[in-house]
Parts: structure tokens; sequence; C-alpha cells
């Protein structure tokens, strides 16, 4: 099982990469997910338990032909003034059993898009998230949170 975390304080000195405590040397991580669509791709209220997929590979230093899966497992990602974390333990990496957390709050059934790109032979970090949120007196609203870029 997977445990990878990636650090960043904004810069590509402070930048880390860690699977099960052990420092991972990687030209790229890259992470997709996509969930809360209804029957007609819209963005509804339920996240995770609409279904969707999801991809999470790093591509090592010594193999950049060849990606890494993630999951199963568990991904925290810290970058400055936001932490995401992904956690999918089943072994048959079932999609419904995914829970995401976003500084610190349960976001599995508001998910709708997450997305990271850090690849340093392109010098790219990019990431955000997007939720599905509902307000109790007006309109549900998708928001963009741009986590880094």
């Amino acid at each position: 099982m997977n445990n990878v975390t990636f650090r960043t304080g904004g810069d590509w000195d402070s930048t880390t990469l860690a699977n099960n405590g052990q420092e991972v040397l990687a030209n790229a991580l890259n992470v997709k997910l996509t969930a809360g669509r209804d029957e007609g791709g819209n963005p509804a209220k339920g996240g995770i338990q609409l279904g969707g997929e999801m991809t999470a590979a790093i591509v090592p230093q010594d193999a950049s032909e060849q990606e890494i899966a993630i999951f199963p497992g568990r991904l925290q990602l810290d970058f400055p003034g936001h932490e995401v974390i992904v956690e999918n333990t089943n072994p048959g990496f079932m999609f419904e059993v995914t829970r995401v957390w976003y500084n610190g709050a349960d976001v599995s059934n508001e998910i709708l898009d997450l997305e990271v790109e850090v690849n340093a032979e392109t010098n790219v970090v990019r990431a955000f998230i997007v939720l599905f949120k509902t307000h109790f007196l007006g309109a549900p609203e998708v928001a963009t949170y741009t986590i880094w870029s």
C-alpha cells in the first residue's frame, strides 16, 4: 500500500516527494479525479457517491517513460495554504470508497474535480480543486479553488 506525500513551500528547492517515508526522486506527479456528475454529465451534489474516475501516478527520474500508480493507498498534497488528502485503501481500488479532504474538511460528497500536475522537467506546478457547494437559502454553486499555478 502506498502512502505518498508531496510537499512544497512554493519553489523547487523546498519540494519533496516521499512514499512510505522514503524519498522518491521523480520527474512528475500527475493526479486527475473526476466525480459528482449526473447522467447528463452536469455537476451534481453527491461527489464520490455518484461515481467517477481517478488516475494518480509518479514518473520516476531513472525511468521517465514509466508511470507508477499511487493507488490503492493515501496521497497527501501540501502546498502553501492548502492541503489535500485523497485516500483509497481498497485492494481492488473501488472508486466509491475514495475519501477526499481539503484543508481538513471532508469534501468527498462535494468534489467534482481535482487536478495536480507537477513536472520538474518542464518546470510546471499547477493544482486546483472544484467543489459543488450547496447553500441553505440560495442556489448551489460550482467553486474552483486554485491550489497552485
